[in-house]
């Protein structure tokens, strides 16, 4: 017999709760290690939570030190650059998380969250009701290389299809979108913050603008802002007539409800289904079709 909707919809509210994750420490200075372990003791109740254990083959995630040959090489051979939070002054080959220093443990706590929001973690953590169809797509998909910028990355490797504007402060996330909307044949230019969104919104136009809502330090623009600006101020007139795309962890009903007060034209929520990506997209393009159509 099948189970009752709400019993299904209870079960996976309880999963997320209990969200718990292993987190390896790999290369640092004693004294870093020991802040590191301080904070994750202190965030042990929020939902998802990490609890750091010793050994790297007994984590879902790592975060390692890049700048220390044996953690970074021992990231790389052991495949889990795409589950491991690298932190020095480049990131390596075929990473998806990486920061610079000096640490900043709330900056490595929205790494790894953005990494379980997009599904990278050992085969079997996820649950049913969590799991990501394609993931395995963008493990391979959602990897950049030294060269790439971590801050702003300008790409016209589809160069064909209309300009795109990404506005997301997590590396994974945005790395994410770029590579789905470049398969799709857009000219991808993605922002890290308000303010880089600001100067490419007031000076060139766009197709479509995909916001993240929240966006860096509390009390600064966030992605709201940022759609109700280009809607209605003047400054943006080259950008006006872009469609703009919501794409946040807020799914609750009153966030939809602001992101269309906001004058948003879709609100996807992460993790992103593709299968709604695409439609959301061809829905707001109607050149989309006729180039994915070529492309078959």
């Amino acid at each position: 017999m099948a189970e009752p909707p709400i019993d299904r919809r209870k079960k996976k509210e309880g999963a997320n709760r209990r969200r718990r994750y292993n987190v390896a420490v790999e290369g640092f200075s004693d004294f870093e290690r020991s802040t590191l372990s301080s904070f994750f003791r202190l965030a042990a109740r929020r939902s998802p939570s990490y609890v750091e254990v010793a050994q790297a083959a007994q984590s879902d995630f790592v975060i390692a030190d890049a700048d220390h040959p044996p953690a970074r090489g021992g990231a790389l051979s052991a495949g889990r650059a795409h589950v491991t939070v690298f932190i020095g002054k480049q990131s390596p080959p075929g990473a998806m998380a990486w920061l610079p220093r000096p640490i900043h443990p709330m900056h490595i706590m929205r790494e790894l969250d953005s990494l379980v929001e997009q599904g990278q973690t050992v085969p079997g953590l996820l649950d049913e009701a969590e799991a990501v169809p394609g993931m395995d797509l963008v493990l391979e998909d959602m990897t950049f290389d030294a060269q790439d910028s971590p801050d702003l990355l300008r790409s016209d490797i589809a160069g064909a299809g209309p300009d795109v504007l990404v506005v997301e402060d997590s590396p994974i996330a945005r790395r994410f979108l770029q590579v789905r909307l470049q398969r799709m044949g857009y000219a991808v230019t993605t922002a890290t913050n308000a303010e880089e969104a600001l100067v490419w919104m007031q000076g060139q136009a766009f197709a479509l603008v995909f916001l993240d809502v929240v966006l860096g330090v509390a009390g600064g623009l966030d992605g709201l802002n940022l759609c109700q600006m280009l809607k209605q101020d003047p400054a943006f007139a080259l950008t006006r007539s872009a469609k703009v795309v919501i794409v946040s962890g807020l799914s609750g009903a009153m966030d939809r409800v602001r992101g269309s007060l906001a004058g948003c034209d879709a609100y996807l929520t992460k993790p992103v289904n593709e299968a709604e990506f695409e439609r959301t997209l061809l829905t707001l393009d109607p050149t989309l079709a006729a180039r994915l159509k070529s492309r078959a």
